[in-house]
Formats: structure tokens, C-alpha cells, sequence
């Protein structure tokens, strides 16, 4: 395979896998209310993300990972943080 080959299969392979990262540690129970419309993409996602990710995937893994984007990329969150 040469090196084009390569690259071109390697971006492929990225775009075709899960962003989410498991991380089980420990963990609180929280309650919330979605969408009848989120929560079948939620649904969907998770048999996707189980199915390439070769794991079972939960809601909470789910969940886990979108909330620790949203802190990561809010400017103005992090911001806050650190004044509070």
C-alpha cells in the first residue's frame, strides 16, 4: 500500500468510527427529561457506537461524553470556572 493509500484509508477509517471515549469510573445517578426526536438519535447512536466500538455503549456513556464537549469547547464556561 503506498502512502497516499494509506492516508486516504486512514481518514476514511476516522470518519466511519465513534468520536466517543469511555471513561468508567465512578459515577451519580442523575433524572432528565429529551425529546421523543433525541432520544431516538440517542437510541440509534448508541447501537452504532456499540456496534464499531465493539463494547457495550449506554445512554450515560452517551451523555458522558456530549457534556464533557460542551464544558471543553464553552469559552465563556471555562472562563467562568475559573473566576468562580
Amino acid at each position: 500500500m503506498t502512502e497516499k493509500q494509506e492516508t486516504e484509508t486512514n481518514e476514511k477509517t476516522k470518519t466511519n468510527e465513534p468520536i466517543l471515549q469511555l471513561k468508567r469510573l465512578n459515577y451519580v445517578k442523575i433524572g432528565g427529561k429529551i425529546l421523543d426526536s433525541t432520544n431516538a438519535k440517542l437510541d440509534k447512536y448508541i447501537s452504532y457506537a456499540t456496534e464499531r466500538m465493539k463494547t457495550e455503549i449506554t445512554s450515560g456513556d452517551v451523555i458522558e461524553h456530549g457534556l464533557n464537549l460542551v464544558f471543553d469547547r464553552d469559552a465563556g464556561f471555562k472562563e467562568w470556572l475559573k473566576q468562580n
